[in-house]
């Protein structure tokens, strides 16, 4: 216990505070000083990554030197993505980056509850439901647990909104109370883990009414020569995957306040006193803060006057680096600001940063003092985390030279059964995803006080050869099955030249050539394509059919599926897509076998948009593409010439209603449901007969949603094609229109098309081919 104490109270000093310990200058140092002023704790509770108030985290953390934790209850992994065609788990994984970038910002911890991110929810209960109630609680109160805030803020409840908001905003007021109760969770506590009671509780009120409590987030931070939205902004924008211009702006272009309403109060017992200075969210709060701990002005003290004072007081109170939770969490804060005072600075480099089971990796450790020489030696020591099976030398002595530098190296060989992290989305939520494995920890000997510091290690664990199918899911069309060419890409990870046999096992009555195949691969991170071809029966119906490939001998596979499905292609259709971040609508072309280009600016002229048959405009496109808005009249007027044009959905601000022939007015509103009832208006249009008949099978079994930004008012010009709303409410019938304009076709359609056709859903394909139709 006393070692697990040490090293979380060292890890607390170093990268959970937000100084790392690769950082030095005076912001670093100043920070540093601040922290060490005060031992209360702020946490910010949020759904999704880049729900967290920025802001008011920045706010309380660099003005007041509260230790700030931002909480994010999913991955993110359901949402839309304005950045690039990842989505579900590989969205998960960029939202993860971003939101760490975005709390490094912030000045904040970051805490994942890694509940299922299942898409856009309209109730607490649904969500619920999905995540789990009692699970759900259990992580809330386990956070709070292992954290201890005394203050706790939250965007979510105050609203209908969002029913991820709304279950986290419920969830949160019950963990508020449970998380003090002993008889709630006592697993917990076999686990280290002590009941915990927060003394507040706000909730977010964005119009400021009657009572809020504001943070004046205009205030200029002056070590860092910016106010705290102008921070705030900064971490906004790494959201890039969230298309977050919108909000930054809002932010930047006011005098901005983040307003709160106390909904849950508590005093401690033991409190003598009233806090005052640190902050609205902690004005009054009844809480003693203890005495014991160095007294600097952190906005004027100098480093030399600094240093003998932290050294001087860690020497003193070495015990409390195994003591009490705030005593461990003081110790820390003095640690890392004597650290900043000394100037020491402690870096580690990888030798190979994605390693295979079975190879030796060397970790070079370097540590410099860029002030006056303090010490003589640094005892390294290499630890490991999270489950990494590794053997090799793990402490050594380093002199600390004339140069201020002190150099170690490890070197670390993996065991054959070292857990694998990559590929990184399968992994989206195990229980340490994206943390450090390894760290190199340094105690340093300054005068009588010994100081400690950590620098994380993240290697990456790789099978030595992986195979990668770029064109799975394979669509087999059954009225044309015929042979295929299987394009698998194949990456050589070990630091070796590599020569194997891979081999594809299909189904029965499914045939593959060659057998097997050789591939020489002579450097790390080289790359190849091994093609071979699969030929499917004469007659083979409609289903999913697996086949693997792996390399001979290997336990593990890679797994293929191959989806055959009954859609009727027109023929002799050539169709121009307006691609926006996503590919799907240009790989379910190619996968039908359409003949299709990608438009670019200098094709906005009447000889070559009349060589198309159909022209997709990819979803959000209005917003992604300026050369689209700057030449939507061009499109226009080849509908008029008779071509079709097919618009996905787009979003409510980044539509103008002069992009359609005939006004339409988008909408939030959306469907959630994925099996919401659909009812064709108009089931003898022909966009639900040619070529392919659409039935009422072709509508189920829809992923996450049936759509979004649905149309609420439009001409009479346009047929409304179906109804679908989700149950208990009534949505006009607008989320797929078509219109006669001129000579051609314009359709506007805000289902979820994208997200079906990328799964081969067999009904979007059908009725994608059938949009693609010329009208007669």
């Amino acid at each position: 216990m006393k070692f697990k104490l040490i090293v979380c109270a060292l890890l607390m000093s170093l990268g959970h505070w937000g100084v790392s310990a690769a950082e030095l200058g005076d912001v670093a140092f100043r920070q540093a000083l601040l922290d060490v002023e005060t031992d209360l704790r702020l946490m910010c509770v949020a759904a999704h990554p880049d729900d967290e108030d920025g802001a008011t985290l920045a706010y309380y953390r660099m003005l007041h030197g509260i230790e700030t934790h931002a909480v994010i209850a999913t991955r993110g992994e359901g949402g839309q993505n304005e950045k690039g065609p990842e989505l579900y788990n590989a969205l998960g994984v960029i939202r993860t980056r971003e939101m760490r970038a975005a709390a490094a910002i912030e000045g904040a911890q970051l805490h994942f509850l890694d509940l299922p991110e299942f898409g856009y929810s309209k109730t607490a209960e649904e969500t619920l439901a999905i995540w789990g109630e009692a699970v759900a609680l259990e992580r809330m109160v386990r956070v709070i647990r292992e954290t201890r805030p005394h203050v706790i803020i939250t965007n979510h409840g105050r609203m209908k909104d969002h029913g991820h908001h709304q279950a986290i905003g419920a969830i949160l007021q019950r963990a508020f109370d449970a998380a003090a109760d002993p008889a709630q969770f006592p697993a917990h506590q076999r686990q280290g883990l002590e009941p915990w009671q927060p003394l507040r509780l706000y909730i977010r009120d964005f119009k400021g009414g009657e009572g809020a409590v504001a943070n004046d987030i205009a205030t200029l931070e002056p070590i860092r020569g910016k106010t705290i939205a102008e921070i705030a902004a900064s971490a906004l924008e790494v959201h890039e995957s969230q298309g977050m211009r919108f909000f930054i702006d809002l932010l930047l272009s006011t005098q901005p306040r983040s307003y709160y309403q106390l909904v849950l109060n508590k005093r401690d017992v033991r409190a003598t006193a009233k806090l005052t200075g640190r902050g609205p969210l902690f004005e009054g709060l009844q809480w003693t803060e203890s005495t014991e701990r160095p007294h600097l002005d952190s906005r004027t003290v100098s480093r030399e006057v600094a240093k003998p004072v932290l050294l001087s007081w860690l020497a003193a109170n070495e015990a409390m680096r195994t003591g009490t939770f705030d005593e461990q969490s003081r110790w820390a804060a003095a640690n890392s600001a004597a650290i900043q005072a000394v100037e020491l600075r402690l870096k580690t480099t990888l030798s190979d940063p994605i390693a295979t089971p079975g190879q030796d990796v060397t970790i070079s450790a370097s540590l410099v003092d860029f002030g006056e020489r303090d010490s003589i030696v640094a005892n390294m020591e290499l630890a490991h985390h999270h489950g990494l099976n590794a053997v090799g030398r793990h402490k050594i002595e380093a002199p600390i030279h004339r140069t201020g530098a002190a150099e170690g190296e490890f070197k670390v060989a993996l065991t054959e059964d070292a857990e694998l992290t990559l590929p990184h989305a399968p992994r989206l939520f195990d229980a340490h995803f994206l943390a450090p494995q390894l760290s190199v920890e340094a105690e340093v000997i300054c005068g009588n006080a010994t100081l400690l510091l950590s620098s994380p290690v993240y290697l990456d664990v790789a099978a030595p050869l992986t195979i990668e199918c770029p064109d799975a899911p394979i669509l087999v069309r059954s009225a044309t099955a015929s042979t295929f060419p299987l394009r698998l890409l194949v990456t050589n990870n070990t630091t070796a030249s590599l020569a194997e046999y891979l081999t594809v096992a299909v189904p029965d009555g499914w045939q593959v050539e060659p057998r097997r195949q050789s591939v020489s691969l002579a450097q790390e991170g080289e790359q190849r394509f091994v093609t071979f071809s699969v030929t499917p029966p004469e007659e083979v119906a409609p289903g999913d059919y697996p086949m693997s490939a792996n390399v001979v001998g290997a336990t593990d596979a890679t797994e293929i599926t191959m989806r055959v499905v009954d859609v009727n292609v027109p023929e002799g259709i050539h169709v121009g897509v307006i691609q926006s971040y996503d590919d799907t609508f240009v790989t379910t072309l190619k996968k039908l076998g359409v003949s299709h280009e990608t438009l670019q600016i200098e094709d906005y002229v009447a000889e070559r948009l009349d060589a198309f048959t159909a022209i997709v405009v990819d979803i959000r496109a209005y917003q992604y593409r300026p050369d689209l808005v700057a030449n939507n009249a061009t499109l226009l007027d080849y509908v008029a010439r008779g071509g079709t044009l097919l618009v996905m959905y787009q979003k409510t601000f980044d539509w103008n209603e002069s992009y359609a022939p005939y006004s339409i007015t988008l909408s939030r509103n959306r469907v959630t449901r994925e099996d919401a009832p659909i009812t064709v208006l108009e089931p003898a249009h022909r966009l639900f007969t040619t070529p392919n008949t659409i039935e009422a099978a072709d509508w189920d079994d829809w992923l996450q949603e049936r759509g979004l930004y649905f149309p609420v008012t439009w001409a009479t010009a346009y047929t409304p094609l179906i109804a679908t709303t989700d149950p208990g409410e009534e949505l006009p019938p607008g989320s797929y229109l078509v219109a006669t304009h001129g000579k051609g076709q314009y359709v506007y359609t805000a289902l979820g098309w994208y997200r079906q056709l990328r799964l081969l859903h067999p009904g979007a394909l059908r009725c994608f081919a059938n949009m693609l139709t010329p009208a007669p």
